[in-house]
């Protein structure tokens, strides 16, 4: 719990800069956008239109910027292309 102390202690005491929990054990760390991306394949799924039943999936570490295709097979070269 973070309020311990006095209405006026609290508007006018020194602000600590340290986190209220700890961070993660490995945290994510990226210097710039589109730096480091991570990559998934999710599936098989019920198949959809035009047969497919996997999704590949990028997301950029640093913006969350996410991006995703459906794929009827899983192959080198339509994970090559999407990337």
């Amino acid at each position: 719990m973070l309020v311990k102390k006095c209405d006026k202690c609290q508007r006018f005491g020194s602000v600590p800069h340290v986190p209220a929990e700890p961070l993660s054990l490995s945290p994510i760390v990226s210097p710039w956008p589109f730096a480091q991306w991570g990559l998934d394949l999710i599936g098989p799924m019920p198949e959809g239109k035009g047969q497919v039943k996997y999704v590949v999936v990028a997301v950029d570490y640093f913006t969350k910027w996410v991006e995703a295709k459906a794929l009827a097979t899983i192959t080198a070269a339509r994970i090559e292309d999407f990337v």
